[in-house]
This record gives C-alpha cells, structure tokens and sequence, in this order.
C-alpha cells in the first residue's frame, strides 16, 4: 500500500505547528468534523489530479535488474482547504480566526518549497512544492454545500507534484544485434528509356526499351490499371507486356517503377 499521500498531508501539518507563532495546533480531519471549540489550522484533503506535465514518461530500466522495465510514478497533484476553527469572541468576533488563517498562509508562502527537514518518510528535497490557488466564493461554497456545512473563511493551496511509486514492470524488448537484411551492391543501375508502340486498342503488346534490366522487378501501371505488377525482368534490355482491359479510348498515362530505384513515364493511347 503506498502512504505517499499520507505523507504528503503529515509533513504539511508537521511544518505548520513548527513555523506559526504562536503555536497552533493542525488537523488534517473533514471539516464536517472538526470542532470549532478550540483554535487549530484544518487541512482537507478534497482533491486529486494527475499531473499532465510528468504524465507520459516512459518506462526506465529498472535499478539492479537491467532486463526489465519499470513503469513511471504516478504523477499527482493535490488540493488542500485550509479552514481555521476558532470559538468567537464576544466582542473582537472572528479576529482572532482570522489571525491565524494569516499565520498559516504565511508559513505557506515562506516554506514554498518545504524544506527537507520537514519532509515525512521518503519523500524527497523539492518534491513537495504548495501554491495558493485562487478559488472565488463560488467554488468554496460548493466545497461547503458538499460538506453541508455553512460557510467559512477557507483557502485553497495546491501540492505538486507528488510520486505514487509503481509496481508494474514488463521485460525489456529483444533488441536487434543482427539485422535479417541483406543488402546488394551493384554498379549495373537499371532503366527505362521507351515505349513502343505509342498506340494501340486494349490487347495491344506494349515493348519497353532500356538497360540493365534483367532480374530486377517491375511494375507498369497504365492509366488508373496495373498492367504488371513486380514482374521479373528476364531480358537485360527489353520486357513487354500488354494494354490491359477496362481502359476506354483515348490517351493514357504510363509510369514504369523498376525495383523502386527506376523510374519512366510517357503515354500511350488506347484506340477502339
């Protein structure tokens, strides 16, 4: 079970009874249950979001074990309602409430980033950082009407980010150490220089000219038709093939692409 959040919450209260004077004591309870008879900070948490910044790291080799893969930390964000609780006074009222909430937001603000002394188990230097977020009196009446409660002085701070440990591994993919390619050198570079004849009905033996040709593949494609498709070549300087059927009357476009690395275009026309 992982207690990062718990930790998290615990060296909040732990800074605050430290650093406000006078001395308060810091509850981490639900408003809902928190007495107001005696003066004390509450943190509530309400709150928790993924963090969209450390969100898509990816997988790391894990320590000590190379071959398998550890999943990231789960990123989080999380939301505190400060409320104090203080009885009133009869005659300076809320006041001495109202002292307090600034107290408190003044550690906050001086301790931004808390500093490691104060951090709980194993959370580590600069990990914790707490902002104040600006909530309007909207937002905190819906947190008071959830928690049927009226209404009190409240602000809001947010902690990021904080690290939820993963368990999850996956082992390291086969990386490649003999590619299963082989590649050939070759000074004899093929091409394709005519067509004949220009014209001719569907049927007709189309005759390419060219060099080099033999044993490589080609693919002819006459208007929107295939005519072949990556037929070896058995000739080094000619091959044929015909105008294929479905091609209406009229002049077409020719493209030859020999193995990919050759290419020739022209036009035939395609008579009834």
């Amino acid at each position: 079970m992982s207690a990062t959040i718990g930790r998290v919450s615990e060296t909040l209260r732990k800074l605050l009874e430290a650093q406000m004077s006078p001395a308060t004591k810091v509850t981490l309870l639900s408003p809902a249950d928190a007495s107001p008879l005696t003066a004390r900070v509450n943190l509530f948490l309400y709150r928790v979001t993924k963090n969209t910044q450390l969100g898509n790291l990816d997988p790391m080799p894990k320590p000590g074990a190379p071959k398998q893969l550890a999943f990231p930390p789960l990123a989080l964000n999380l939301f505190y309602l400060m409320t104090i609780f203080s009885p009133p006074d009869p005659q300076i009222g809320m006041a001495d409430s109202h002292g307090i909430m600034g107290e408190a937001m003044r550690v906050f603000y001086e301790h931004s980033i808390v500093p490691a002394n104060f951090l709980v188990g194993g959370l580590q230097p600069g990990q914790v950082k707490i902002t104040l977020v600006p909530a309007d009196i909207e937002e905190l009446t819906k947190i008071w009407t959830a928690l049927t409660k009226e209404y009190r002085l409240s602000a809001v701070y947010e902690v990021s980010y904080v690290d939820i440990p993963s368990k999850a591994e996956t082992p390291l993919p086969t990386r490649v150490t003999r590619p299963a390619v082989s590649v050939n050198v070759t000074s004899r570079f093929p091409s394709v220089g005519s067509v004949q004849p220009l014209s001719g009905p569907v049927g007709t033996l189309l005759t390419f000219g060219g060099r080099n040709l033999e044993s490589w593949k080609v693919t002819v494609r006459i208007g929107k038709k295939v005519a072949v498709d990556n037929m070896p070549i058995s000739g080094d300087e000619s091959f044929t093939t015909g105008i294929p059927a479905g091609l209406s009357p009229g002049v077409h476009e020719v493209l030859v692409d020999v193995a990919g690395i050759s290419r020739f275009q022209s036009t035939v026309e395609v008579t009834p």
